[in-house]
């Protein structure tokens, strides 16, 4: 019984050394971003198909869309704190169009219909490297890729379901301007390989008004330049724009 009550004893004394130590952030926003790039989608055993430019013939434009974060910190020696993320970017267009290919619409001329859904989980363990003046934090971040690409050209369509599970190194860079309520920050993940380039980042500015509350504002991109999404789809695809969110630090 003695082993027991220690194992316990313990327990409850490491509960309650991470209660009092526990601190995080929770941020929800806005993401108005712009697509650029391109996209073919071929089927298996076919001659791969011209790249369909996401503006000039889907007719996506820009859209505003949810973000999200939460990082939650810690004291405990050795153990990686953790950042969690949702990004959702969805667009849909409409164009007339000659000589079109996408999967089994092959040369098609007149109007055609598009969308994207995408979504990106993170989770980022990471380790907070400098805490004196300038805050920096690296780690590594797994991402969950998840969304479709739908076609519509008269009776002819075609949805192209993709997913991924992609590590990304990630980076994050703070200061805070002496005497002041104001920082700037960037953030970012990165990998490359031979199939595959994505890399996401931000570089933001904030205000902290008191009881926790930060109002943060700046610049978003990802880029996702991949053979690997799915059999026969290929992407080289920028979102970019501006972007605005409400923080609370606890």
């Amino acid at each position: 019984m003695y082993w027991k009550k220690s194992i316990i004893i313990t327990f409850l004394g490491l509960s309650s050394l991470y209660g009092k130590t526990l601190q995080g952030e929770i941020s929800l926003g806005i993401f108005n971003h712009a697509p650029s790039g391109n996209a073919a989608y071929t089927l298996p055993g076919e001659i791969m198909n011209a790249a369909v430019d996401l503006e000039n013939t889907f007719g996506w434009e820009q859209e505003n869309n949810v973000i999200f974060k939460a990082y939650l910190e810690h004291s405990l020696p050795f153990l990686p704190h953790m950042k969690t993320g949702y990004t959702n970017l969805s667009h849909a267009g409409q164009n007339n169009t000659t000589d079109f290919f996408w999967g089994n619409i092959i040369s098609f001329d007149g109007f055609v219909a598009s969308s994207l859904d995408l979504k990106l989980y993170d989770i980022t363990p990471y380790y907070e490297i400098l805490d004196k003046g300038i805050e920096a934090d690296l780690g590594v971040t797994l991402r969950y890729i998840n969304g479709d690409i739908a076609v519509n050209a008269l009776w002819q369509n075609e949805t192209t379901d993709f997913e991924s599970l992609v590590p990304m190194l990630y980076g994050k860079a703070k200061i805070t301007i002496p005497g002041t309520a104001i920082s700037v920050q960037c953030e970012a993940n990165a990998i490359s390989t031979d199939e595959t380039t994505f890399y996401d980042y931000e570089i933001s500015a904030r205000y902290a008004f008191g009881l926790g509350l930060n109002l943060e504002g700046g610049y978003k991109a990802f880029h996702l330049d991949s053979d690997e999404l799915a059999d026969g789809l290929k992407t080289n695809i920028d979102f970019k724009g501006p972007y605005t969110m409400l923080a609370w630090s606890f």
